[in-house]
């Protein structure tokens, strides 16, 4: 397969897109090459017939179809769209063990996670990027760039003046009436809340706004957690398919990329065919490594550039249930979106060492389903009186700092072509969780949210989705370690742009930084401003 003179981007995940769309506008010729599983043709059909009409007139059949379904799952965490697998769908190249203990997957579908995730937009701050070897500056073009082909909508609020908006967002999008007494409580304790070292504000999100709906914006049809069939959700499927179509890429899905070595004449990449069909052999001038934390660890692990064993740090999310003490909409018969309708940061030196960020779910149809999959014998016990129950409950994603957090160690058997995922646990770990929960107890009780420790689960590591550093960046790279550039100790023209190069995961949202990262990594490359990157060698 031809790729002469091209810089290739392996993966279509949010850093892929970022970094695949950065390049385009410098005019380098730009070959995408991603394992591109898809939603199978009969939930893409039904989802297709949804995007056309208003929710009221969809089939029941095709709603039934593209919903939550509880056959197939894999665990506590296991995300589905449109009632498929396909964000986690193994592509059958490589044959993975994973310890039950552990919750982190590839994913081989076009968009990687981010046809799951949750769509939160905030930033890093410079404590959360305290001992990197880039700073805030370096970051903040990045997320600008970004920011400015995302749906946004945000709001200026309490928390623009630690977590500035970079942009003007596009607007807010309606919140649940349960929702919007949260944040209403919240701000009238907004000065004992600051006293106690909690931050809050309403969520920044990848979902588009607008009206009219469908065309411009969201239509609240209750479905967001299985899957937005208008696409007013963000993926990075929206960004690769724009690029392809306008011939500023070129996309080739199918290929499960194997190795990459670097020669005199540029970058050899190894890839097998999906489906057992024939393999490729390419040559690159560059190649950006953005195939998701797990695939471009193996990659880098098969390629002699990091160790056969090597950790995955992760920032554990916790999953805390509170009790609601106010009022309570009905789902279905009000407008409001269902994703996460208020964002915490709790910064409480008494409570934690590090900042625990909070995203608060109210109730929605998809909560439901899944403790009916996950606690079935209380939901035989309830009956009909889990769902009035259960409209009293807020969910609280709570995501902890890498350092506060439980890891995953991936490792490579060449001979066995085998992938083991084993958990690496953390001593700090109970300690720093049971801080917590006893902080937001005294911090939010009186807000009218009561946190129920005794129904808190601790997702196993890389549950949440929100993991990296396994090559993380240094100022001095050694073997394991890449430069400011993403580049592997030795290398000069191979760059890791996921967030496997994040020296450490602090709490909260990582995509939109790992996109800022990655479209920083390239723009710098791309204009040659690694000659004195590094140990010194040219870009």
């Amino acid at each position: 397969m031809n790729a002469e003179g091209a810089w290739i981007v392996v993966g279509a995940g949010p850093a892929g897109a970022a970094a695949a769309g950065c390049l385009a506008r410098t005019g380098r010729k730009v070959v995408v090459l991603d394992t591109g599983l898809s939603l199978e043709p009969e939930r893409e059909q039904a989802r297709l017939r949804m995007s056309t009409t208003p929710p009221e007139r969809w089939r029941a059949e095709d709603v039934s179809l593209t919903s939550f379904s509880p056959s197939g799952s894999e665990g506590p965490n296991y995300k589905q769209l449109f009632g498929s697998d396909v964000a986690f769908r193994d592509d059958d190249v490589l044959e993975m063990r994973v310890d039950p203990r552990v919750g982190a997957r590839p994913s081989y579908a076009v968009g990687g996670l981010s046809n799951v995730w949750g769509s939160g937009l905030l930033t890093y701050t410079r404590e959360d990027l305290a001992g990197w070897p880039i700073g805030l500056e370096q970051l903040a073009e990045g997320y600008r760039a970004v920011l400015g082909f995302l749906p946004y909508a945000a709001e200026h609020d309490e928390l623009a003046e630690r977590y500035p908006l970079y942009r003007d967002p596009d607007g807010p999008l309606l919140r649940t009436r349960a929702g919007e007494e949260i944040l209403a409580r919240l701000r009238r304790r907004s000065s004992r809340l600051d006293a106690a070292g909690v931050a809050f504000g309403a969520p920044r999100l990848a979902v588009r706004v607008g009206h009219p709906a469908p065309t411009h914006g969201c239509v609240y049809c209750n479905h967001c957690l299985d899957g937005c069939p208008y696409g007013h959700i963000y993926s990075a499927a929206h960004t690769i398919g724009r690029l392809a179509e306008e011939g500023a890429i070129e996309y080739r899905p199918g290929l499960h990329v194997e190795r990459i070595q670097e020669g005199p004449d540029g970058v050899t990449v190894q890839a097998r065919s999906v489906g057992g069909g024939p393999g490729a052999t390419l040559t690159a001038e560059r190649v950006m490594l953005a195939a998701g934390v797990i695939p471009t660890t193996v990659i880098l692990q098969a390629s002699g550039l990091l160790p056969p064993r090597c950790e995955i740090r992760d920032s554990q999310a916790l999953y805390l249930p509170f009790a609601w003490l106010g009022r309570v909409g009905r789902p279905g018969r009000e407008p409001g979106h269902t994703l996460s309708q208020a964002a915490l940061v709790v910064d409480d030196p008494a409570g934690v060492d590090r900042p625990v960020h909070v995203s608060l779910y109210t109730h929605s149809d998809g909560i439901t389903q899944r403790v009916r999959r996950e606690h079935p014998w209380i939901a035989r016990t309830l009956g009909p009186g889990l769902e009035r129950i259960l409209r009293r409950l807020v969910v609280g994603i709570c995501f902890f700092h890498s350092d506060d957090s439980d890891a995953v160690a991936c490792s490579w058997d060449e001979h066995g072509r085998r992938v083991t995922l084993d958990p690496v646990p953390n001593p700090a770990r109970r300690a720093a969780v049971s801080r917590f929960q006893r902080s937001l107890l005294r911090s939010l009780g009186g807000a009218g949210l009561v946190p129920l420790a005794p129904l808190a689960e601790v997702a196993p590591p890389g549950g949440g989705y929100h993991y990296g550093g396994s090559a993380p960046m240094r100022s001095q790279p050694t073997f394991g370690e890449t430069d400011t550039l993403g580049r592997p100790a030795g290398a000069r023209a191979i760059h890791v742009v996921d967030a496997s190069c994040f020296p450490a995961v602090p709490g909260g949202s990582i995509t939109l930084t790992a996109m800022a990262n990655a479209h920083r990594i390239a723009a710098a490359v791309a204009a040659g401003a690694g000659a004195r990157a590094g140990a010194g060698e040219p870009a």
